[in-house]
């Protein structure tokens, strides 16, 4: 992408009165949740509110979430009217009492462990292991501990000669043998229960979100306002971006979906 198109962000509210209009045909959410459905961290009332309006309104919501599969398994089972997930950046689906399913080939995670450990030795990463590891089937993650994207650009072109991936959201920094895309798992899982990517909205935050931008899969992809000043690390930019920050921007978008629903 030139830099004249990484300077462009079309905010959602500017977005142009026909593709407004579609909205109303969005029938399906894929949401990341650290930093788009939290606020500091934390899942508000605002936020549940803004799910079970969707759903009412007829409008499915997936949360997709770097976040173990154990963890996602909770957000399904008590989000409001929430029946699936997709876990560990795609990895993994997600559906309450079920066993988490495999979205690709499963992952050598000692592999993963032993480039950690090289990274710590020899390059001074200082990476710690996330406390959530053991209800982790595939991916392996650490605590990000405010690394700035210099950092994290250094240590992922270690990460990759060594042989694997390294990418990062807002709270965690994680190795993976496949690059990993939240908006393929998506589009598979969609396939696979009949909903058109037309009708798809994405929306995420963080480097981690990249696959849920990628320029004609989905219907209207969405940043939310922190996506600004990380634009440079993003391969494709959404089609648009909120006005606001963390849950509030997921709050943005779940209401001009369903005003245009409304209209």
């Amino acid at each position: 992408m030139d830099s004249t198109a990484r300077a462009t962000l079309t905010p959602l509210r500017d977005l142009e009165p026909e593709r407004l209009r579609r909205m109303r045909e969005i029938a399906l959410v894929a949401t990341d949740v650290d930093g788009t459905l939290t606020r500091s961290g934390k899942l508000e009332s605002a936020a549940v509110a803004a799910i079970r309006a969707l759903v009412d309104a007829g409008v499915a919501v997936w949360p997709v979430s770097g976040r173990p599969a154990g963890e996602v398994m909770g957000l399904c089972r008590y989000l409001p009217g929430v029946v699936r997930g997709l876990a560990e950046n795609g990895l993994l689906e997600v559906i309450p009492d079920r066993v988490p399913r495999w979205l690709g080939k499963p992952t050598d995670k000692a592999r993963l462990r032993r480039v950690g450990e090289l990274l710590n030795a020899e390059h001074g990463a200082g990476l710690e292991v996330v406390a959530d590891d053991f209800c982790r089937l595939g991916d392996l993650a650490f605590e990000r501990a405010g690394r700035g994207e210099d950092e994290l650009l250094r240590l992922r072109a270690a990460a990759e000669a060594a042989g694997v991936h390294l990418i990062w959201s807002n709270v965690h920094v994680h190795l993976a043998e496949a690059i990993p895309d939240k908006g393929a798992a998506v589009l598979q899982l969609a396939g696979e229960v009949g909903i058109d990517p037309a009708r798809i909205a994405t929306v995420g935050d963080a480097p981690n979100d990249a696959g849920l931008f990628v320029g004609g899969r989905f219907g209207l992809t969405v940043g939310t306002a922190d996506v600004g000043h990380q634009r440079a690390y993003f391969p494709s930019l959404p089609d648009v971006i909120t006005g606001e920050r963390e849950a509030a921007g997921f709050i943005e978008l779940a209401e001009a979906i369903l005003a245009a629903r409304r209209g």
